[in-house]
């Protein structure tokens, strides 16, 4: 297993794809950039790596067989490791077997074994690209959303009888499991995935398909002003916001932005102001689940609502509502407006919490 395992970074090292420069993942070429906090968690994790001299290339094309090495790193990499070993062949072609023997070629042209010499090397569509994470999440056994979940989905996206007939339902559920978006309203189901986009695919596929398994425990974890993790302490922080976001300041997607290195995700408006909010309280503690789940919301959670066009933060939990603070509302800090549980389950809402799990 060693000698396999060794092969396997030699190779990833020529190739420029796997293995992290650094714990940081940090590129000169990505700084400030929309990308930046999904390259380093990808490169953190090893996942991807630069192109040489400190570079990651976040524009440069990604083609089948560079997405199929990246795929491998998330739950195949002993697979991948004792198929490099052997391999006599092309440098792809240890990591093409590996995603055919989990079907994560089904409905791409590289179903076809005959098309790997001339297609391997091409640059991913963003329809395969859905189609590939869609393949990952159903060989990894994982829950999809229902018809009725992916229901908001279809109206979302305004190209949807543009995309392939064998890949509109992997672009579906993808989009409705929140694992990528789309662009500028229409998904563009053609234009091919660069690296920048592989990074934050990664970094959405790696959540779903781990579930949280492999993030290190939260040994003695703390909120931000070092207090126990409860529900009492986290709204005082949060109220204690209140005096420096008062009612009524202004708060647009045009003025305001904000990164969370500790979600690795960045947000304007509503969203910049919730991941603000949430760092105030958890400061880097990790994103440790996404769900739906009502009656699982506590303070502090962030809430997607209004079917995915609005975030808010849980100020209280009460027995079938909740009370949030929100950026955006009026273009506008806006406290203590409560919401029902009729109406966040009627508009889809998803949470994303903090709390050690």
């Amino acid at each position: 297993m060693k000698k396999a395992i060794s092969a396997l970074l030699a190779l990833a090292l020529c190739l420029g794809l796997c293995i992290p420069v650094s714990a940081a993942g940090t590129f000169t070429d990505v700084e400030g950039g929309w990308a930046a906090p999904y390259i380093e968690r990808a490169a953190s994790l090893g996942l991807v790596r630069g192109v040489g001299e400190g570079r990651y290339a976040p524009e440069k094309e990604v083609s089948y067989c560079e997405y199929a090495v990246m795929l491998c790193g998330i739950r195949y990499q002993d697979e991948a490791a004792q198929a490099a070993a052997g391999n006599t062949g092309a440098w792809w072609l240890p990591y093409c077997v590996v995603a055919d023997n989990h079907g994560l070629w089904d409905s791409t042209v590289m179903a076809d074994r005959q098309a790997w010499d001339s297609q391997s090397g091409q640059p991913v569509p963003r329809q395969s690209m859905a189609q590939m994470m869609y393949n990952y999440l159903q060989a990894e056994k994982k829950q999809l959303p229902s018809e009725v979940d992916k229901a908001w989905a279809r109206m979302e996206i305004s190209d949807l009888d543009a995309i392939t007939g064998r890949n509109r339902d992997a672009v579906l559920t993808c989009y409705s499991m929140k694992l990528l978006s789309g662009t500028g309203g229409g998904f563009d189901p053609f234009a091919t995935m660069n690296r920048a986009q592989a990074a934050a695919t990664l970094c959405s596929l790696y959540d779903a398909v781990t579930d949280g398994a492999d993030r290190p425990a939260q040994t003695g974890a703390r909120l931000a002003n070092g207090k126990e993790i409860t529900q009492d302490n986290v709204r005082e922080i949060l109220n204690g916001l209140r005096s420096t976001y008062p009612e009524g300041m202004p708060w647009t997607n045009e003025s305001n932005e904000y990164t969370s290195k500790a979600l690795y995700i960045n947000g304007k408006g509503c969203s910049a102001f919730a991941f603000l909010c949430s760092d105030k309280v958890f400061g880097d503690l990790p994103l440790t689940a996404v769900h739906s789940d009502f009656d699982k919301l506590r303070a502090g959670d962030i809430l997607r609502v209004q079917n995915d066009t609005h975030t808010v933060v849980v100020l209280e939990k009460r027995a079938d509502s909740v009370i949030v603070t929100e950026g955006n509302f009026d273009a506008a800090i806006h406290w203590d407006r409560e919401i029902t549980r009729r109406e966040l389950e009627e508009e889809n809402f998803y949470a994303r919490t903090r709390y050690p799990f």
